[in-house]
């Protein structure tokens, strides 16, 4: 599917420096740093798990419309194409990429080629007849590359044999025939898009919370979001097409999802509604095919490449370990969530419920007196992109019976224990004013460093 407005770079970022001295004379913005192009390495574990960025919905050379529609020239796969996707994954510090190749070239081929080995990548085995591929950065960041299909609502991820005829079927008899054969973690892609009473009877094991596709593309927002079509498209000529649009000091390119990014509400009903009766995980939907706009923005980088897209937002997973079958677990078990990483990189969020002992996001618990909600905001990480202005948080506890409600709201990063008052659906949204991007916001930082944009929407807690 084609995304609308999205990066794959000469991979040459520069580390936070310290801060320069203030001339009172100088009329330039102060920073602290130097625009970073890539993310900083993540290294977080709690009580005993580790959080892992993975990209969740993402299309290689093996899907029929990726690379500017032609992945395949002269039945050749194109390997600049899958050489971008390779450094986007390097250069964003991506721990898992669930692709997710569309049937037509991706299901005429065997899943060890669909797991992208190339050099001296690590092929694994993985159950009867699966491969996944543990590539090494030349920073000595690893990726692990696990092969998924997008087979119209089905997003399987982590597939260990092939479904044969079942794709491009649906139903709940085709969505169970693929999760017993393929082994993988069953999601659904374009939540917006989905009925609620049909998605019941799927029993998926996760949605897609938050979709780009959708934030963008003028007839899903109209007729799906309930959005204005084409509202958005005015914000993102500073961004994108600054000298069109008389731009003389332009913002970060990168920085062009402020322009545009909300929460998808049909998807958050659909987890609402869902989870008073099942337990389902959730995911951002990347659907980068650097396949929309071959245009080079300010950067010199084209609009929609990998690394631009994949750098927005990502899928935060918590695992018991780094291997194949411990990121599918983590996925079954609904202990995922959504990160805006374009706005800084989050650390320290922390979401679980406390009794006698912690329940991780995605638990079902029964309840009792005395469950609690534990809600730690993120900071920001001081390696992040940043002036000296700080960003203002604003954290909400909902409670979904399956009416919604908002049990706490809170500004400020202060942690919080909070009464669980009954069953439902609980979840956290922290949004962030992100004041500490005004140098990198050009002539646009009065419009968009005083907006505020998702940064954090979690997993839900089940409470029966």
């Amino acid at each position: 599917m084609k995304t609308l407005l999205l990066l794959s770079v000469t991979l040459a970022a520069c580390a936070p420096v310290d801060a320069p001295p203030v001339d009172d004379d100088d009329d330039t913005p102060f920073v602290t740093g130097p625009w970073v192009a890539e993310q900083p390495a993540i290294d977080i574990e709690r009580r005993g798990l580790r959080e892992l960025r993975t990209i969740t919905h993402l299309h290689s050379h093996w899907s029929h419309d990726a690379c500017d529609g032609d992945p395949q020239p002269g039945g050749v796969p194109d390997e600049d194409c899958l050489q971008d996707l390779r450094d986007a994954m390097c250069s964003n510090r991506i721990d898992v990429a669930f692709t997710s190749d569309h049937p037509g070239h991706a299901d005429e081929t065997d899943l060890r080629t669909l797991a992208l080995i190339r050099g001296d990548d690590e092929a694994i085995p993985f159950g009867d007849a699966g491969w996944v591929n543990r590539m090494t950065c030349p920073s000595g960041h690893q990726t692990l590359f696990m092969p998924g299909i997008e087979s119209g609502p089905m997003m399987p991820f982590g597939v260990q044999e092939h479904a044969g005829g079942t794709w491009g079927t649906w139903g709940a008899e085709a969505f169970e025939d693929v999760r017993q054969r393929t082994g993988a973690a069953m999601w659904i892609n374009h939540t917006e898009q989905r009925e609620l009473e049909e998605l019941a009877t799927l029993r998926p094991d996760g949605i897609e919370l938050y979709q780009l596709h959708a934030n963008l593309d003028p007839n899903i927002r109209r007729d799906f979001l309930g959005l204005d079509a084409f509202a958005i498209f005015g914000d993102l000529g500073p961004f994108f097409f600054a000298k069109s649009n008389g731009i003389l000091d332009p913002p970060q390119p990168d920085l062009g999802i402020i322009g545009f990014v909300q929460p998808n509400e049909p998807s958050v009903l659909a987890l609402e509604f869902l989870g008073q009766t099942q337990r389902v995980g959730v995911s951002g939907g990347t659907d980068a095919h650097q396949n929309v706009f071959p245009v080079d923005a300010g950067d010199g980088e084209r609009v929609d490449s990998y690394r631009r897209m994949t750098r927005w937002f990502h899928t935060r997973i918590l695992t018991d370990g780094d291997g194949p079958d411990e990121a599918v677990r983590a996925l079954k078990e609904a202990r995922s969530w959504v990160v805006f990483e374009a706005f800084g990189t989050p650390l320290g969020f922390d979401f679980h419920a406390q009794d006698a002992a912690p329940s991780e996001m995605g638990s079902e618990l029964d309840f009792a007196e005395g469950l609690t909600l534990h809600v730690a905001p993120p900071t920001l990480d001081p390696r992040s992109p940043r002036g000296p202005d700080e960003p203002l948080l604003r954290t909400t506890v909902y409670r979904a019976t399956p009416e919604r409600t908002v049990l706490d709201e809170w500004t400020g990063g202060e942690a919080r224990d909070l009464a669980v008052p009954g069953p439902g659906v609980y979840r956290v949204e922290v949004h962030i004013t992100p004041h500490h991007l005004r140098p990198y916001l050009g002539e646009v930082a009065d419009e968009f460093a005083v907006k505020e944009v998702p940064w954090v929407l979690s997993g839900a807690i089940f409470v029966r």
